[in-house]
């Protein structure tokens, strides 16, 4: 979903395709021979340029690097200093690393954890997350409040004055909690500016456009 908001912002025609997850099916299972030929972790999402040679290039925060590289010439979604790139870059390494394995892990421990092993996550798992990801949060909710303070309600992006790959990154995971920050234990009115946030992320054209396309 990242990456298609991303696509819409560039005006890039593309295509979505979906894969089974935890199959390995050869024609569809992310596990199958097809799909690991392109992508050796088995994992979405997964990029194929056909306007380039049918170039492929997997791991989201790398698809983001790769679009703007080679589309984004004026360094609108990148940052056009190398200030500016560098403070895009900190916020998307920041969600990629930092941001979405510890709500993932969280939202396996509450959803997932009994099916897979039969009982419920031990509760110093959950806990163990549940701290990091409102640590996280605390971050998030700073940097917004400081944006907000600095380019306005209208602007609050996370590295700049204008939405960039670090947002595109970061809205659709805070966007999850939304939905389901009952079950993993988050209360969104603790951190104000991420639920704002969150509603200006949704009003973007590129990411109502995106939704249309994921739910057909």
């Amino acid at each position: 979903m990242k990456v298609g908001a991303l696509l819409d912002e560039l005006k890039l025609d593309y295509e979505v395709k979906g894969v089974d997850f935890g199959s390995d099916e050869k024609e569809k299972g992310v596990k199958g021979e097809n799909y690991l030929a392109i992508c050796a972790n088995g994992r979405t999402p997964t990029l194929i340029d056909h306007k380039n040679n049918d170039f492929t290039v997997w791991e989201s925060g790398a698809i983001l690097q790769y679009l703007v590289d080679k589309y984004d010439t004026e360094g609108k979604y990148a940052g056009k200093t190398a200030e500016e790139k560098a403070t895009v870059n900190q916020w998307l390494f920041f969600q990629v690393s930092g941001h979405s394995p510890v709500q993932g892990n969280l939202y396996f421990s509450q959803v997932y954890w009994k099916n897979a092993f039969g009982e419920d996550a031990p509760e110093t798992v959950v806990k163990r997350f549940n701290n990091e990801l409102h640590r996280v949060l605390s971050v998030y909710e700073e940097q917004l409040k400081k944006q907000t303070e600095k380019n306005g309600a209208s602007n609050a992006w996370l590295a700049l004055d204008r939405p960039t790959i670090a947002d595109f990154s970061a809205f659709v995971w805070l966007g999850i909690l939304s939905h389901f920050g009952d079950k993993l234990g988050v209360d969104l009115a603790k951190f104000p500016h991420v639920a704002k946030y969150i509603q200006l992320a949704e009003s973007l054209d590129s990411v109502k456009e995106m939704r249309k396309r994921v739910q057909h």
